[in-house]
């Protein structure tokens, strides 16, 4: 077969046609290939990549999908999703009820279910750790998710009040003001475990209280924010006479005792030192411990000999590999350095998939997600720097939104041809939502809507301006290098949006740590997102567009938006219930356009399916990766380098 610019044909040693890298790119690859191995760990029975790095171990803290994979083997929540069932089953909890009117459910914890340093499980570490998940002090993304807990809002909200005031009192010096803290800090904790319906009856029975009753509670229980961490661990207390002793019936050691926590004297909130989630000091209550983790390397979990199901465990060891170059990673899987490639996102990945559909290879499998691709708007007032954000107007987000071409996009950019998406929720991905339909293109449309906000080509050179003669401002569009993928799409929308509006965009592309902080800092005009719903309800993909959502990196706030989705979160009916959301969303996606859907995700994963078992293809991509087992008939394939 002739070879072309990009690629050539080879065939593997069973006579397969696989697809390799050009030769061009195939020097390179190697050679981050070599260095990426210069200092080998020792081979594990299964090791997977991504092209990202695990951001945080801290389960409250976590929002990125390869966290909670990862964080979903070093901790166990009350119940877990099994995506084979489709049922929750046990997890650090062996049975539930719940109550008549559905406002409180009982937790029976198992009596076997240790932490990884031998201490017995309690309630009590879900009572602590649920406080820090719904502590402002934490910086988690998902506490609000939990409001529902009776007493959760107001307690947040009360810390929140507590911490204003302490930054406008005076105080005569530092130890006043360090003592003060400190006590606000007893006061919030006192008031937690009083007023927020989170009831330990015993070491083994843990209630919850809900304000109003919450179909999906179970789903948020699996969730990887939810998971306990170990007091004694996360705060760095001095090691214990007895360690089978449970913490809460030690003493609490002094501020000055607790090596990772303290609390800040400026601010009065509680500070945490991240060391704790680190190899030697974390400690977990799920089927693996941290052995080791190089940043932005690799990560590698060994079988932890204290999970109650030890025993069932099939693979010893695994490692987690960050490769960030699309190539290289394609070059490992094929060297047989990895056992499974999470996200092929190589420029010929739509070739490959070719090839598996003539039978050519068997190693790609193309799994449809619970998840959206967008493109999100800073809707704040102002950009950093105190300049005037053009996107704070619906109308102008309406007209960017009404001019992008998706069809093109899923045809000749991505190739994948994935489903169109004009809202955010997946179209028949939860049983019973209806989803709407959201703003289609329409190009004279989206010029009507820029000149309503004040922006026409006035004097005719093909770029619009504000009445006083002002260009709009050339437009920054935020995205991942990690993958060709975004690139394309952002070069896409810039041709789509510079030849229909008469507007300048430019392109900036950065690595994945950074382009989070500018999410996180709001540093941005458009950027580039991705959703993987969280659980089996609209309000995974909506809660996005809640005011002070910790996801809502837009800075977007509507006050009728975050009213309906009160009212539909108390309405008793769930029919009625997901008809109010459809309504919620339909309004998000036609009048404010917070962001601008472009497609349901289809992610492409590589792996051989006669050697690997136990990965899921449910689209919510959850992976028990204790159940992942790896057959090589006595031979481990590959050798690592």
């Amino acid at each position: 077969m002739e070879m072309s610019t990009y690629h050539e044909y080879v065939r593997s040693k069973d006579g397969a046609m696989i697809r390799q890298l050009p030769l061009i790119l195939l020097l390179p690859a190697l050679l981050v290939l070599v260095v990426w191995f210069d200092e080998p760990a020792p081979r594990s029975d299964f090791t997977w990549s991504s092209s990202s790095d695990v951001f945080t171990l801290d389960p409250q803290r976590m929002s990125y999908l390869t966290d909670m994979r990862v964080g979903s083997a070093l901790y166990e929540g009350l119940v877990r999703f099994d995506p084979e069932q489709g049922l929750f089953v046990p997890g650090a909890a062996t049975s539930w009820e719940r109550s008549a009117d559905g406002r409180s459910w009982t937790f029976h914890l198992r009596p076997d279910a240790r932490w990884s340093d031998g201490s017995p499980v309690t309630a009590w570490d879900f009572a602590w750790s649920w406080m820090r998940l719904l502590t402002p002090d934490t910086a988690a993304s998902y506490s609000s998710l939990f409001f529902p807990i009776r007493g959760a809002r107001e307690c947040w909200k009360h810390r929140n009040e507590q911490l204003k005031a302490f930054s406008e009192r005076d105080f005569l010096d530092d130890r006043e003001r360090i003592v003060a803290a400190r006590r606000l800090w007893d006061d919030h904790e006192d008031r937690f475990s009083r007023e927020v319906g989170i009831e330990v009856v015993d070491e083994s029975t843990l209630v919850v209280h809900l304000e109003q009753p919450l179909p999906w509670l179970l789903d948020l229980l699996a969730f990887t924010p939810a998971s306990p961490v170990y007091r004694p661990s996360v705060e760095g207390w001095p090691t214990a006479d007895d360690p089978d002793q449970p913490w809460h019936r030690r003493d609490i050691p002094e501020w000055d005792d607790r090596a990772f926590v303290k609390i800040d004297p400026a601010s009065g909130r509680l500070f945490q030192d991240h060391r704790w989630a680190r190899p030697g000091r974390l400690v977990g209550n799920g089927p693996y411990l941290l052995d080791s983790w190089r940043y932005k390397r690799d990560l590698r979990l060994v079988a932890s000999p204290t999970w109650h199901d030890a025993d069932g465990v099939a693979c010893e060891t695994i490692t987690k590999r960050t490769i960030e170059d699309p190539n290289t990673a394609v070059l490992a899987f094929e060297s047989g350095a990895l056992d499974w490639l999470n996200g092929v996102n190589v420029d010929y990945r739509v070739d490959m998939i070719e090839q598996q559909d003539l039978g050519h290879r068997n190693d790609i499998h193309v799994v449809p997600a619970f998840a959206t691709d967008f493109f999100s708007f800073n809707c704040r007032p102002t950009l950093p720097g105190g300049r005037l954000n053009p996107f704070a107007d619906p109308a102008v987000r309406r007209a960017f939104a009404l001019t992008v071409d998706r069809d093109s996009i899923v045809e000749h950019v991505t190739r994948l041809n994935e489903p169109i998406a004009t809202t955010l929720v997946p179209p028949g991905s939860i049983p019973g939502y209806e989803s709407p339909r959201g703003l289609d293109r329409d190009p004279d449309r989206a010029r009507s809507e820029l000149a309503a906000a004040g922006w026409i080509d006035r004097d005719g050179d093909g770029l619009v301006e504000s009445e006083d003669g002002s260009l709009f401002p050339i437009t920054t569009l935020l995205y991942t290098t990690n993958t060709p993928r975004f690139k394309r799409m952002a070069i896409a929308l810039r041709e789509q949006w510079e030849t229909e509006l008469g507007v300048r965009i430019e392109l900036v592309g950065k690595g994945s740590k950074f382009y989070r902080n500018d999410l996180r800092e709001g540093d941005f005009m458009i950027a580039r997102g991705t959703w993987y719903g969280d659980y089996g309800d609209p309000t995974t993909f909506l809660d996005l567009c809640r005011t002070g959502d910790g996801n809502n990196s837009r800075g977007f706030t509507d006050p009728m938006i975050d009213a309906a989705l009160d009212e539909a979160s108390t309405e008793s009916d769930p029919s009625r219930r997901l008809k109010m959301l459809a309504d919620v969303e339909r309004r998000l996606f036609t009048e404010s356009l917070p962001m601008v859907p472009i497609c349901q995700v289809v992610d492409v994963h590589m792996f051989d399916p006669d050697r690997i078992s136990g990965l899921s293809s449910h689209p919510r991509q959850i992976h028990q990766f204790w159940k992942v087992a790896v057959d090589d008939g006595g031979a481990r394939g590959a050798a690592a380098p």
